[in-house]
């Protein structure tokens, strides 16, 4: 059913929307249903300045994300049957972290994310770990730009 997320020979740029898409449309079907079950977020209003937002949201946090997925990801493949099971192994560790630090809802949120971050960074790295990396990173940004721009 991902299957499209494995295939990098076609253009980088319309494989990003693709893998945008997914993490996007399976994000808010998460938070839909999860949101019936748990509550959300205090509404706290945060002190945090719009520029140091967007650095974060747009480059330190896809960067420590791509190095915790890397390593995760090069354990989890000697460990399990499928690229797919390393992935999913990896969103799911990645994913339980958040919620320990953040709460159940967060862990459940980026549960999804995190997997479509894993799979397109294990598709790429077949090509090269920089590619990967790169792919990985582009893909996170894309992903939080929205964040950024509706978030004051």
């Amino acid at each position: 059913m991902l299957d499209y997320l494995t295939r990098t020979d076609g253009s980088p740029g319309l494989y990003l929307l693709k893998a945008f898409a997914t993490a996007i449309a399976g994000t808010i079907a998460v938070v839909l249903v999860a949101s019936q079950f748990i509550a959300g977020p205090d509404d706290t209003p945060s002190d945090i300045s719009p520029l140091t937002l967007a650095v974060v949201l747009l480059f330190v946090w896809p960067a420590m994300v791509t190095a915790m997925l890397q390593g995760l990801l090069f354990f989890a493949r000697r460990l399990v049957p499928t690229y797919w099971h390393a992935a999913a192994a990896s969103a799911l560790l990645l994913a339980l972290g958040l919620a320990l630090l953040g709460g159940p809802q967060t862990g459940i949120v980026f549960a999804w994310p995190f997997f479509v971050y894993a799979v397109v960074f294990l598709a790429w790295q077949l090509q090269s770990n920089r590619l990967a990396r790169g792919m990985t990173l582009a893909l996170q940004a894309m992903v939080n730009l929205p964040l950024v721009l509706f978030a004051h």
